[in-house]
């Protein structure tokens, strides 16, 4: 039932003796135009009766349990956004909108979006109202849930309309009998946590990592065209004073992009002259991960990077430079806590450079590397 909304308006005619005032009429363009701005953003949620609405609005907690309101005020996009309670899908909410729920007291987790990557932990206790706010930001990237004052929280939920709702939850809240369910949108739950750990979540930032490890050259014995001819040379296959420094945005649906700096360096012998030189081999690439959420603080990840790499020679045996394309995959385990976390990485990077004349040195490599990161 849709209500119209509008306002009375005089309108004067002009006559041989003067102005006259001749009718009123009702003003419903600015009405309908809500008519039709209200059915588009609701179109995915039904509400509860008016009367339900009402009564939601002053009712009592039952005897044993609290009650909980969640609301939503702003009107940024996305429109509609799946609703958790302690692992249970309850279904969307939407612009100037609320749920009520009775629960038994104790620690309860309220979340936000398909993959549950916003959320809210309540510790609650019986005979009490509790008020949390579902918020959006103006470009719709970030969503919120944050507890608010009883004061601050009611004035707000008077605003607002009950969403018609089934859940156990809800009928309790409102001690009415439970109704069969029709079809409706059904959000695909995501991956319960591990036994014994929360629910993960994705957070969005900056965050910054270094790592050392132990790298191996791809190929220890290679031929290099040098001014005075080809040189038959044997490198050490494990790389000296490996250094990995990276920092990546992380969004949170777990997905991260980033800068990487990488530099190690490789000892080789020219065979047969006993001469020795030093390769020190830097890459910078733009790396792509996806990071997933099993469960607690382990985050496993896969990623891949594209970029520039260089083979810099000093010493007796061979001196130049070589550059060329680069590019690497990578994969490995974070654990975090908080901001901090531990970082292993499996790495595979393929550099196969060149000079101006041509000659190639391949100074692709594969390490086991760990580190430290943080995030702000």
């Amino acid at each position: 039932m849709t209500l119209l909304i509008g306002t009375f308006k005089d309108i004067y005619l002009p006559t041989s003796s003067g102005i006259m005032k001749t009718k009123r009429v009702w003003l419903i363009g600015f009405t309908l135009l809500l008519q039709l701005a209200a059915t588009t953003v609701f179109a995915d949620v039904e509400f509860a009766l008016i009367a339900e609405d009402s009564r939601a609005k002053t009712t009592l907690p039952p005897p044993g349990k609290a009650l909980i309101f969640v609301f939503r005020q702003d009107a940024a996009v996305p429109k509609n956004v799946p609703m958790w309670f302690d692992n249970q899908p309850i279904g969307f909410i939407v612009p100037r909108s609320y749920y009520l729920w009775a629960v038994d007291p104790g620690e309860h987790v309220i979340a936000s979006n398909p993959d549950r990557s916003v959320a809210l932990k309540v510790n609650i206790q019986k005979g009490r109202n509790y008020f949390v706010e579902q918020g959006i930001a103006t470009n719709g990237v970030k969503v919120e849930l944050r507890q608010v004052s009883y004061a601050q929280g009611r004035t707000a939920v008077n605003r607002c309309r009950l969403i018609k709702d089934n859940s156990v939850f809800a009928v309790a809240a409102l001690e009415r009998p439970v109704t069969k369910k029709g079809p409706e949108r059904v959000v695909k739950p995501a991956p319960k946590p591990l036994p014994g750990t929360s629910a993960p979540v994705h957070k969005q930032g900056l965050a910054l990592i270094i790592k050392t490890g132990s790298i191996k050259l791809s190929s220890s014995s290679q031929s290099l065209q040098t001014t005075s001819g080809t040189v038959s040379t044997e490198f050490d296959s494990k790389a000296s004073s490996p250094l990995g420094l990276e920092g990546e945005w992380r969004i949170n649906n777990g997905f991260a992009l980033g800068v990487e700096y990488i530099h190690y360096s490789n000892k080789l012998t020219a065979t047969g002259t006993g001469l020795t030189s030093t390769m020190d081999v830097t890459g910078v690439l733009l790396n792509g991960k996806k990071y997933f959420a099993p469960g607690g603080i382990y985050y496993p990840y896969l990623g891949v990077g594209v970029g520039a790499a260089s083979a810099d020679f000093s010493g007796s045996a061979v001196t130049g430079n070589t550059a060329d394309f680069a590019i690497q995959a990578m994969g490995g385990l974070e654990m975090r806590w908080n901001q901090f976390g531990v970082y292993t990485e499996l790495k595979a990077f393929s550099a196969k450079t060149k000079d101006n004349a041509g000659n190639k040195v391949d100074a692709s490599s594969r390490g086991l590397l760990v580190g430290a990161s943080i995030m702000f």
